[in-house]
């Protein structure tokens, strides 16, 4: 009796007329496939007999997890990268990380390279509410501080509307006649959550005026003169929400360079040791990076472990915490 010939891949390639590509990005989840195609390639392999591959078991020492922040300069991705690592190497498995530097197209090479390299998951802050990852979809991916508006991964972070909601409600209960807001573009969601909670909170006070608003890029050499300007232009403002240390530090630039700043309190996304040592009080808003880092490996791990789909994804909110170093204003 002639021994069964294996099906290949090349043999349901020749039978639907698609690529191997494409036929492995099926079987694997590792790329979005239209329904119409996905319909074509298993009837072929029913057709010719083909049995799907059982699904990897991971030993401990196998497994490496990727994490791919959005900006390495910013403090908060620091923290969480050393929170990370310590989890990873404390339990065994192996770390990659990579920058996207803000940008979504390299952020999709990043988790393509990932993927080929044989990473068992991702832990990904994602640089843009609009990206489109459905390519990898089905893949094990946790979010964290960020998300997107597809509603394909898991996340881990705070409640950004919350916190700045309560932040922006402290100062308008300080009597400051005016605050403003400095912050990203929204297709940013920390940037996009953190307007909604400062439009809430200066609404309800009677406070809100839209060009008390300001939007400026990531990390131009603009940002300090824009500012400057914004204050200029603004003179009734007496209090700042900077939605980074980044933004809080050309703010900080920017006040130096003006004669008469009306300026008397910043509030700033997050929390650092330096600012303990400036003149003017800062309050700021302390995330436990430890505890989302370990969550999202926690949650990551799970997903890899169990083989747990991705069609159900969870959200997980830590809470933060509003530091104040003066109760006092400089007023």
């Amino acid at each position: 009796m002639a021994k069964k010939k294996k099906v290949r891949l090349q043999d349901i390639a020749n039978s639907t007329g698609y690529s191997i590509a494409t036929i492995s990005h099926f079987i694997n989840k590792t790329r979005n496939i239209e329904d119409s195609t996905q319909k074509t390639i298993v009837k072929a392999m029913e057709e010719l007999g083909y049995q799907l591959p059982t699904p990897r078991i991971y030993k401990q020492k196998d497994i490496t997890i990727g994490l791919i922040i959005s900006d390495i300069q910013v403090d908060y991705f620091a923290e969480i990268i050393k929170y990370t690592e310590d989890f990873v190497s404390k339990n065994g498995y192996n770390l990659l990380i990579m920058d996207s530097e803000e940008n979504p197209q390299k952020e999709k090479s990043s988790i393509e390279y990932m993927m080929n390299k044989g990473v068992a998951g991702i832990i990904l802050a994602p640089a843009n509410t609009k990206s489109d990852l459905s390519f990898c979809k089905h893949f094990p991916i946790i979010q964290i501080d960020r998300k997107l508006d597809q509603d394909f991964f898991d996340f881990v972070g705070i409640d950004n509307f919350t916190t700045t909601y309560m932040m922006t409600k402290k100062l308008g209960n300080k009597s400051l006649d005016s605050i403003g807001f400095i912050t990203f573009p929204v297709d940013n969601y920390t940037a996009r959550e953190r307007l909604k909670g400062y439009k809430l909170a200066t609404i309800e006070n009677n406070q809100y005026q839209e060009d008390h608003i300001l939007t400026i890029s990531y990390d131009t050499e603009e940002d300090s003169k824009d500012i400057a300007t914004f204050l200029q232009e603004n003179p009734s403002i007496h209090a700042l929400i900077c939605t980074s240390t980044n933004i809080c530090n050309a703010a900080l630039t920017a006040i130096k360079t003006l004669e008469h700043a009306a300026i008397s309190k910043i509030c700033t996304f997050d929390d650092n040791k330096w600012l303990n040592h400036l003149a003017m009080p800062i309050d700021s808003v302390k995330q436990p990076t430890q505890a989302i880092a370990i969550s999202a490996c926690e949650l990551l791990l799970n997903r890899i472990l169990t083989q747990e789909t991705m069609n159900e994804p969870k959200k997980v909110y830590l809470n933060s915490k509003i530091i104040e170093r003066n109760t006092e204003y400089l007023r």
